[in-house]
């Protein structure tokens, strides 16, 4: 996982660009006992800002927090630190 710091350190804390942001790289490994080519790992890769920002079909942009929930431990405990008003 690694940290980096707000984009814009003058953006104001309700913006992605206001706050520190987080990629966390992940190693998926698919096994099957029966199959003598695997385990074979994954690589999967996160990126990760404070809020999801999404438009409305008439270009109104709306965020919402960025949901963790599903994350390991450490990257929700790591986010909650770093995303504090």
């Amino acid at each position: 996982m690694e940290v980096y710091p707000a984009s814009d350190s003058s953006a104001e804390s309700t913006t992605n660009q206001g706050n520190p942001s987080v990629m966390v790289n992940y190693e998926i490994m698919f096994d099957d006992s029966t199959d003598d080519e695997l385990p074979a790992p994954s690589p999967l890769t996160k990126h990760m800002h404070r809020y999801v920002v999404t438009y409305a079909d008439d270009g109104t942009e709306s965020s919402t927090a960025t949901d963790v929930t599903g994350e390991l431990q450490i990257v929700q405990d790591v986010c909650a630190a770093i995303w504090t008003d």
